[in-house]
């Protein structure tokens, strides 16, 4: 499953109570995204939570790298130029 986030959407968590009184809890990601918790340990939540810290960690790193290009580039007088790139079928 590939989901979108994009920095403006919001991010929360929501408490209810459903059959039987039992506790649930959901994270949810914009409208993209819902991560429902029902019988998850707290190490789960945590291990979990590394997880996407490693994420975080290696979009650091990606954006960091793009600047240096971008950097040098412009020192050796080159403009970067982004080019639109859309995924589709591609032709055998």
């Amino acid at each position: 499953m590939a989901v979108s986030i994009d920095a403006d959407d919001e991010i929360e968590t929501a408490y209810r109570t459903g059959y039987r009184g039992r506790q649930f809890a959901t994270l949810r990601v914009g409208n993209a995204l819902g991560i429902d918790v029902v019988d998850a340990s707290p190490e789960v939540l945590r291990k979990l939570a590394a997880g996407f810290e490693e994420l975080a960690e290696w979009a650091e790193a990606r954006d960091a790298s793009a600047d240096v290009a971008d950097e040098v580039a412009a020192e050796d007088g080159v403009r970067s130029i982004g080019v639109p790139f859309k995924r589709g079928p591609v032709a055998a």
